[in-house]
């Protein structure tokens, strides 16, 4: 069938308006880049300002895509994890047993599957080549829950998980293979010895894939079945009170998060009345797996947030500035424009023109908001981290990344660019045109641009002020301890066959030297160390004298420690004595208790000498210490039981060393002679001084503390050019005016106060706002005491780099001689 002749006209009529339009587009575009070459030094303040507004808020939204959206690299659609985070009433998330998530597996029906892992250190090598890993215990259904395919090899069967102590396979990374095995397909079948058992490689994960902890990454994932093979003859397969499994699963179809809730709260009901002493006050609740409820992901999750609305407050104080300086340069083209209307283009034609010179300068500042975003997120995979923890974080542009920045590019254009080409578009040719159209002329656009750019300037600069405050706060926080002088160092005895006895032989050999060391004035081991990014275990007790209606038990932190802890920690001792020394064996099994321990389980009741029971055991509480920090900074007061090493020794420990501050890592060739004397083979791991550990917790808050360091004077930068071009442009159009005035005997300084007073009443507006907002901010954010250093500083110190932004055009216009400022006319 052939078309008819109107049909054939259509299209090509269609052809060629399509042809002249992009033809014209063309034109426009070549145009635009010929206008900004000829204002080289505007267009480089507006391109590298608009670069890292945009640069900034496409890195942050790089992070929030990597520990928001996608949380599980290699993972698809890792954001519609949901976790099951238990809870007790101490407000504190012991995690699950795992016993705890086998009889969640089996009672979550609104769960497609239920998977469980647990972080775990571990020993790689023949004795005497050791070094550390990091690896996962995991569930049976581990991989094939996460939608995973093997890089290479396979997963682990269901006959391999199936019983405890099952078959002795392991999954290595990616990178592991890669780094460790030269990256043959020979590796499969190849044995490790890990924690000095003898593991077969089956398979070898995705690339991308590096684990289910945040911004951690592993290189080994093993069968939960063999935790008691690999440490020690471990009971958590079988003792409920043995917590550290975290648990997550995908919902099914048209499941909804409250119907999901719901089932979990009536499975955890049922499980407390079955199971009442390791049960009875432990709820638990379903959170996004990208938005844990605890720890220092929790606080780098919430600083992102509000760094990615105050970054976006900065990008709209850029466009604000933008716009000013635009409106500047608009008084040097009204004569081009007015030819060009004289020539036949109409209001819409100059309108596109012009927004098509804006789009250009903002997609070029896009574009190098895009490098400086790259370089961003690259700069920060590749901060060295403090500690031996496999910190990574998978931050890259990608695709979405770089849409962001394309449309905040666009955006931006369009936002800062509308206001001065509707100016342009509306000239009068006629008076464009005339000789002597330099005159005075007051524009309610311009002053609103500025007012609302020191607005938003303000409003970024307090905030970011508040942020910083409370970050100094935090760093000066009282942890409750004496960060200074004290070094810390790891040792593992797992799979070496140490008993009870041989542990805390090897510990009492290790203070006994250490201590005898010149330059140490205590030494102490723990198993755990405070502010870990991984937290304290807790454990669930019941005490003398305290009943409960529901008959269950209490949920406290624990840690492990031998005598002279507290002393090397600087922790005081509030009642009661120290525990007694390892090798006592005549004094009974004691716990030391918190302050808050005290006060919630004991109330005005004497707590020295009344009997704790745990996991079948009876202790005595023989002292009460000062409560300090645990899990993080910023967390209420939380009970804690502190055990004897004595009583319940473990195969792992952290040495603490006290001695003059500035002078603790000196000690570390010491620590490790010390050891090899005891166990030649035996490696000492993440050795680091106390600050440096309690630095790492706060490691994800200083992120974006450093950027407001960085963005807060430039952003003051920004509204002085700003406020600058609008009062040059302003006193420009006035010249006459003020050669008129200079002629008539007004003095330079007369006439200098006026300009600045003028303009400075327009910021003083914006001021004005910005700060009322910032005010509503802190109210409803901080609500605490108003930091009337922050409210009255920061206003303060941006009137003042106003007032210089309005001085120096009025100062420089009145330098004019008034018979060639009146000839100009």
């Amino acid at each position: 069938m052939t078309p008819s002749g109107d049909s054939v006209s259509r299209l090509r009529a269609l052809r060629d308006r399509t042809g002249t339009r992009l033809e014209r587009a063309g034109r426009d575009v070549r145009h635009a880049f010929r206008m900004i070459a000829r204002m080289p030094g505007l267009a480089a303040v507006v391109i590298v300002s608009l670069g890292v507004g945009i640069g900034v808020n496409t890195a942050i939204f790089s992070w929030i895509q990597a520990v928001v959206l996608k949380p599980i690299p290699g993972v698809v659609d890792a954001a519609g994890f949901e976790l099951v985070e238990p809870r007790t009433e101490t407000g504190a998330y012991p995690e699950l047993s795992w016993l705890e998530y086998r009889d969640l597996a089996e009672r979550l029906r609104s769960f497609r599957e239920l998977l469980a892992f647990r972080m775990v250190p571990l020993t790689l090598g023949e004795p005497g080549r050791t070094e550390r890993a990091y690896g996962q215990l995991v569930s049976g259904n581990y991989f094939s829950a996460l939608g995973l395919r093997p890089a290479l090899g396979r997963f682990f069967r269901p006959e391999e998980v199936e019983r405890p102590g099952g078959e002795p396979v392991v999954v290595v990374s990616y990178g592991f293979w890669q780094a460790r095995l030269g990256g043959s397909p020979g590796a499969l079948g190849r044995t490790l010895r890990v924690n000095d058992r003898e593991l077969t490689v089956v398979g070898v994960a995705p690339p991308a894939f590096q684990g289910t902890v945040l911004a951690l990454s592993f290189d080994l994932w093993v069968p939960a079945t063999l935790a008691p093979v690999l440490l020690g003859g471990s009971r958590e397969l079988e003792d409920r009170g043995l917590r550290g499994y975290a648990a997550m699963g995908r919902l099914r179809p048209r499941v909804t998060r409250a119907q999901a809730q719901a089932e979990l709260a009536a499975a955890m009901a049922e499980l407390a009345r079955a199971y009442p002493v390791s049960n009875a006050n432990v709820t638990a609740e379903l959170v996004p797996f990208g938005r844990p409820p605890r720890g220092p992901q929790r606080m780098f999750i919430g600083a992102l947030g509000i760094l990615q609305g105050v970054m976006l407050l900065l990008l709209l104080a850029v466009c604000a500035n933008t716009a000013n300086l635009l409106l500047a340069r608009a008084s040097a083209r009204q004569r081009e424009i007015g030819v060009r209307h004289a020539l036949g283009a109409g209001p819409w034609r100059i309108l596109g023109l012009l927004l098509t010179e804006n789009l250009v300068l903002a997609l070029l500042g896009a574009g190098l908001g895009a490098v400086i975003a790259v370089w961003g997120t690259t700069a920060l995979r590749a901060v060295p981290m403090i500690g031996g923890l496999p910190i990574r974080f998978e931050t890259r542009v990608d695709a979405a990344g770089l849409a962001v920045a394309l449309l905040l590019g666009v955006a931006s254009g369009l936002v800062f660019g509308l206001a001065p080409a509707v100016q342009l578009a509306r000239v009068d040719p006629q008076l464009a045109l005339r000789a002597g159209a330099r005159t005075a002329s007051r524009s309610g656009a311009r002053n609103a641009l500025m007012g609302a750019q020191v607005a938003l300037a303000l409003l970024v600069l307090v905030v970011a002020a508040l942020f910083l405050r409370s970050f100094a706060e935090t760093r000066e926080t009282d942890p409750g301890f004496r960060r200074e002088g004290v070094l810390l160092a790891a040792y593992d005895l797992t799979g070496r066959g140490a008993d009870d006895a041989a542990a805390r032989e090897f510990a009492a050999g290790v203070l006994r030297r250490l201590r005898a060391l010149p330059g140490v004035q205590s030494a102490a081991i723990a198993t755990s160390v405070p502010l870990d990014i991984h937290g304290l275990p807790s454990r669930s007790f019941t005490l003398e004298g305290r009943a409960r209606s529901d008959g269950g038990a209490d949920e406290a932190l624990t840690n492990t420690v031998t005598p002279g802890y507290f002393a090397t920690m600087g922790i005081p001792l509030r009642a009661g004595r120290d525990f007694a020394e390892l090798t006592d064996a005549t004094a009974a099994p004691q716990v030391i208790v918190n302050e808050e321990f005290v006060r919630r389980y004991v109330g005005a009741g004497e707590p020295l000498g009344r009997r704790l029971e745990s996991r079948g055991r009876s202790y005595a509480i023989t002292g009460v210490v000062k409560n300090s920090l645990y899990d993080s900074f910023g967390e209420p007061p939380t009970p804690i039981v502190y055990f004897s090493f004595r009583d319940r020794p473990s195969a792992g420990g952290q040495i603490h060393l006290r001695t003059r501050p500035g002078t603790e890592t000196t000690l570390a060739p010491e620590v490790r002679r010390v050891v090899r004397e005891l166990d030649a083979s035996l490696p000492v791991y993440d050795v680091r001084t106390l600050g440096q550990h309690v630095e790492k917790n706060l490691f994800l808050r200083r992120i974006p503390a450093r950027m407001f360091v960085v963005l807060g004077p430039l952003l003051l930068a920004l509204a002085a050019i700003g406020i600058y071009a609008v009062v040059a442009y302003s006193v420009a159009r006035r010249t006459a005016e003020i050669g008129l005035r200079l002629a008539l005997g007004a003095t330079a300084r007369r006439v200098v106060t006026q300009i600045v007073r003028e303009s400075m009443s327009v910021v003083g507006y914006g001021a004005l706002a910005g700060w009322l907002l910032a005010l509503l901010v802190d109210m409803h954010v901080g609500r605490g005491a108003i930091d009337l250093s922050i409210f009255l500083g920061v206003p303060a110190l941006l009137l003042l780099v106003a007032t210089v932004a309005c001085w120096l055009p009025a100062r420089r216009a009145t330098r004019i001689d008034p018979r060639v400022a009146l000839g100009r006319e």
